[in-house]
């Protein structure tokens, strides 16, 4: 078989795979990331160490609604995104499920995420500024019966987890911002938070 094509087909049965989902039921408040490919995408792969070393570049929080599967996410803005096209993006998935003393939480999270979708993508990753990226959409809406984050922030890094320095894409990316590369501020990613013990990963498809 052509080796373009079998490529080809195997990332289609992957993706008609997650579609289907294999016997996975996706719950409302689950927490899915992507291994996306991009420039950015690997960028930001090289500088985070996602669940057991998987590369994760993006997140978003599963919200069943009916029959429908969607995905509140920053991705262009905040969006709810079905999951069949979130699926489309890359099949390369991780699903997160809350532990149990913290799915109370939930349906408040939810809630808020909803109520944000049409802000703007925080495309500076800074905090406090009415606008979102991925991990920082989850970070703010997942909040304790105190308004507390359940998911804690940490210094951020840009710097490739393999030779300690900016890959270029980030020193070029901020030069264009017209902006200093935020190396430590307090941040989240969304390979840290595949790894929190707040989570169960229940379902993955690499």
């Amino acid at each position: 078989m052509n080796k373009i094509l079998g490529r080809g087909i195997l990332a289609l049965i992957f993706l008609m795979a997650g579609a289907c989902q294999t016997g996975f039921r996706y719950r409302t408040g689950d927490l899915i990331f992507q291994d996306l490919d991009c420039p950015l995408c690997e960028a930001i792969e090289g500088s985070t160490r996602g669940y057991q070393g998987k590369p994760v570049s993006h997140m978003g929080i599963i919200y069943r609604r009916g029959r429908n599967i969607y995905v509140i996410e920053a991705y262009d803005g905040v969006t709810l995104t079905p999951l069949d096209t979130f699926l489309a993006r890359s099949p390369r998935i991780l699903v997160g499920r809350l532990r149990r003393p913290y799915r109370q939480h939930i349906p408040s999270a939810v809630e808020r995420a909803l109520s944000l979708k049409g802000k703007p993508y925080d495309e500076s990753f800074l905090p406090r500024n009415d606008k979102y990226y991925c991990s920082e959409l989850v970070h703010d809406v997942f909040l304790d019966s105190e308004g507390k984050p359940l998911f804690p922030l940490e210094p951020m890094n840009f710097k490739n987890l393999r030779t300690g320095r900016y890959d270029s894409v980030w020193v070029e990316y901020f030069r264009r911002l017209g902006r200093d590369i935020p190396q430590g501020v307090p941040g989240s990613n969304p390979a840290a938070y595949s790894r929190s013990p707040l989570l169960k990963i229940k379902y993955a498809t690499y």
